[in-house]
């Protein structure tokens, strides 16, 4: 029963994170510009947190090289995760006038 509720949580966050990538690849082809930058590394992101997500479903435990995976998968998640907010963070320092 444990292991059940485990799997389907994966599984829930896998389709939400799927429709994240969806909608947040809808919003790049639509976006210009320095947020265009900002969404595309969010998109990174989430694909990437989508990939750390996926791979312990499809894994035995103790899969050295499937954990390395994950974990460098969550690196890469909020390193582009930061990246995007930063970049957006900018872009509406700008739009203030707090930068000029």
């Amino acid at each position: 029963m444990n292991d059940s509720i485990i799997i389907l949580s994966h599984l829930f966050i896998v389709i939400i994170a799927f429709f994240s990538i969806a909608y947040t690849f809808g919003v790049v082809w639509r976006v210009e510009k320095k947020l265009d930058i900002s969404f595309k590394l969010l998109l990174v992101a989430i694909i990437a947190f989508t990939v750390s997500e996926i791979i312990p479903i499809f894994t035995l435990e103790g899969n050295d090289l499937a954990q390395a995976t994950v974990v460098t998968a969550k690196i890469i998640f909020i390193v582009f995760f930061l990246a995007g907010i930063l970049e957006m963070r900018s872009m509406l320092r700008k739009m203030d006038g707090e930068i000029k």
